[in-house]
């Protein structure tokens, strides 16, 4: 966003930092496309809130903010980790809401090969972190040594701690929207994977009953709340409460957590049910179109117990098809005409060469075989 007649802009810097305009949230090429455009401007406000990405990027977009020049500030809307941290280092000011969050940490990679690789590999992460420390001294108040410590304790701060060290200015007299469900920071309206910090020190502050529980149950609405309640009940502040939280209760006390849970049900039974009804199209049978009705609607089960249904019926239609043969072929018998010996009876029981008894013999015997 420009003022053309205050020759200031505002560019946003929400999510993941990479160099892939398709995948990334933040591109440094299209970064650096989006300053050129803003073409004579004194003042460039970011509006960051990111969890970090690509080192290499992040280093490009904080060298793309050195090179112009307009003075640049920085407001850090929620987070500014990792990677971040590189672009805030290269601004003339960062502002932080009072809970708002800034965290460094060691450059991480991943390497395959032998210890040769290992070596190299090892070899590029300390020059690297030698790069991003010397970044930071352009904005941090104090020393490489201090700085290598905050690196390798993947440090978490508050706008308080950053203002110590340095990263920050001025702390703004404001609050931003903060929750901590499960493995995801949503701050901001932005959701973030904290799963692979180790020292998220807000994981340990939440509320038991609602750090740990996994959403991705299957099941009507009503049975997944029932399990979310029966793991807040088992929390030690239920206990001493004295008694069991009703579905009223949960969904009064924790309205966005019912929601959530409520929605995600939903969704998780609209998919199910959907599945079911495919697998069941995809048994590509005929004639048994009632069962097939019943395992879709009035009965409802899934296309192995309906194909099971339909292997079991036509078992019972093959039983019933040779009871019939038997029962055609004991009514239609027609016993013998007695041989009196003479050569014109023998010619009538012959029926194109063969006797007409053995051909009965025949049919009786095949008759007993099936019983």
């Amino acid at each position: 966003m420009k003022n053309d007649e205050e020759k200031s802009a505002e560019l946003i810097l929400y999510g993941s930092i990479g160099s892939d305009e398709y995948w990334d949230d933040i591109s440094d090429k299209a970064f650096k496309q989006d300053i050129e455009n803003l073409g004579d401007v004194e003042n460039i406000t970011l509006h960051i809130n990111s969890p970090g990405g690509s080192v290499f990027s992040a280093v490009a977009i904080a060298n793309t903010l050195k090179n112009h020049k307009a003075k640049i500030t920085a407001n850090i809307d929620g987070l500014a980790a990792s990677a971040a941290t590189i672009i805030t280092s290269a601004c003339d000011t960062v502002r932080m809401p009072k809970n708002a969050l800034f965290m460094v940490h060691n450059p991480i990679t991943f390497a395959y090969g032998n210890n040769q690789d290992m070596q190299k590999t090892l070899e590029m992460l300390n020059k690297v972190k030698n790069s991003i420390i010397e970044t930071y001294l352009n904005k941090a108040k104090t020393d490489k040594e201090t700085l290598s410590e905050l690196m390798d304790n993947e440090t978490w701060m508050s706008a308080e701690e950053a203002k110590e060290y340095g990263f920050v200015d001025e702390i703004l007299d404001e609050s931003v929207e903060k929750e901590v469900i499960e493995n995801k920071l949503i701050i901001n309206n932005m959701a973030f994977d904290i799963s692979r910090f180790k020292n998220f020190k807000e994981k340990k502050n939440q509320d038991p009953r609602i750090i740990n529980i996994s959403v991705n149950s299957t099941g009507s609405p009503e049975e997944i709340a029932d399990k979310f309640r029966d793991i807040l009940n088992l929390t030690e502040n239920q206990k001493n409460e004295g008694g069991n939280m009703t579905l009223e209760e949960l969904k009064n006390k924790f309205p966005e957590l019912y929601n959530q849970i409520f929605n995600e049900g939903k969704e998780a039974g609209i998919t199910k049910e959907r599945e079911r009804m495919r697998e069941i199209d995809n048994l590509d049978v005929s004639n048994y179109s009632e069962l097939i009705e019943n395992a879709k609607y009035n009965e409802p089960v899934e296309a192995s117990v309906l194909a099971v249904n339909i292997l079991n019926k036509q078992k019972e239609e093959r039983i019933q098809k040779l009871q019939n043969i038997k029962n055609d072929s004991q009514n239609n018998f027609t016993p013998p005409v007695p041989n009196n010996g003479t050569a014109e009876n023998n010619e009538e029981k012959k029926f194109m060469g063969v006797n007409i008894s053995n051909i009965f013999s025949k049919m009786n015997k095949k008759t007993e075989e099936g019983k």
